[in-house]
């Protein structure tokens, strides 16, 4: 590749930028924005879009570029991860407007612009980022796998997750899919961290045997649409163990508003005169909820009533709470929904 061909160069050096502008939240200015750089040193100054700024998929974006040494640059080339080569501007300052693509990764996106200075021939760069969103609420979501089934402690995995939009632009109206895994919306939370966790980017590490779920919820505003994904890691002792203990919880669904409680009547039994003490831990309560077990330990067959209580700020949806009742290398697990409702929706 040859000197002469800026824009092999800049589709080149362009990708490696996408790549180290990753996680990048406020503008970069490379080769002249670090404190120890040469002074008089040509630099590019991209002052719109500031960092950060939300755009729709198909939305024209307005880059302006500009220098405090304008005319070193003859012209500057203008991309991004999103669309690799956008245009060029010539003289500084001076503005493109870029395409948005449609069908786009909903997240985090790199705007970058490249040029040469007259008076010499090392590439100049700086970057912003994008967040690119759509305005509204999906109608549904769906993730990578309907279940998890981990085999040891350790093994990870990571979900992606796809959104359906409604899409007002055709007739009939239909959906318009997105990946929407690292949308800034996005949240995922696991309702037993003894069984699994999850990290903000959905990888999800296996820790110990249970059940468990892992939640995805997209918030919109005060809106929340939530999904959950089923985890279940098997515990090694379960065949081998002659002495076995199992929950069962009533009711198994209970239906309260923010600032309410509910309580679950958890019996333990076994086939196999099991006389080990088990003690009891609850895990997925919804934001500003706290679990009390009354008593906290049982034997066979005696049973313990979990009470939850919420807060008025705690948000209104669907929880899967997982109970758990261990006794040395034995966890079996049980799982009761709790639907916080106000004014009758979720």
């Amino acid at each position: 590749m040859s000197s002469d061909d800026p824009m092999r160069s800049f589709i080149v050096v362009l990708k490696r930028l996408c790549v180290i502008s990753v996680g990048v939240i406020l503008t970069t200015v490379m080769l002249g924005a670090t404190t120890n750089a040469p002074q008089g040193n040509p630099v590019l100054q991209i002052t719109e879009p500031s960092g950060g700024t939300i755009v729709n998929p198909g939305q024209t974006l307005n880059v302006r570029v500009t220098s405090p040494t304008p005319a070193l640059f003859p012209g500057v080339l203008v991309g991004g991860d999103a669309t690799p080569f956008a245009g060029t501007i010539s003289p500084l300052p001076g503005e493109l407007s870029v395409p948005v693509p449609e069908k786009i990764k909903l997240g985090r996106h790199t705007i970058s612009v490249m040029g040469r200075p007259k008076s010499g021939q090392e590439l100049v760069s700086a970057s912003t980022e994008i967040d690119v969103e759509r305005p509204d609420l999906p109608v549904s979501m769906s993730a990578s796998f309907s279940g998890l089934q981990f085999d040891s402690a350790g093994e990870q995995v990571r979900l992606d997750v796809l959104a359906q939009f409604l899409d007002r632009t055709t007739s009939p109206i239909t959906t318009a899919t997105y990946d929407v895994t690292e949308s800034s919306h996005i949240s995922f939370s696991s309702a037993n961290t003894e069984v699994a966790t999850v990290d903000s980017s959905g990888q999800v590490t296996a820790v110990a045997p249970g059940a468990g779920e892992i939640r995805v919820t997209y918030t919109f505003g005060e809106i929340r649409l939530s999904i959950g994904v089923p985890v279940h890691l098997r515990n090694p002792d379960e065949d081998t163990s002659a002495n076995k203990f199992f929950l069962s919880i009533a009711p198994g669904l209970q239906k309260i508003e923010p600032g309410g409680s509910a309580s679950f009547k958890v019996t333990v039994s076994s086939f196999s005169n099991f006389s080990g003490e088990i003690e009891f831990s609850a895990h997925g309560l919804p934001e500003g909820a706290t679990a009390n077990f009354t008593p906290i330990s049982v034997h066979v067959p005696e049973s313990t009533t979990l009470t939850i209580w919420t807060s008025a700020s705690t948000p209104s949806d669907t929880y899967p709470i997982f109970i758990s009742g261990r006794s040395g290398k034995l966890n079996p697990n049980a799982s009761v929904l709790l639907i916080v409702t106000s004014n009758g929706k979720r």
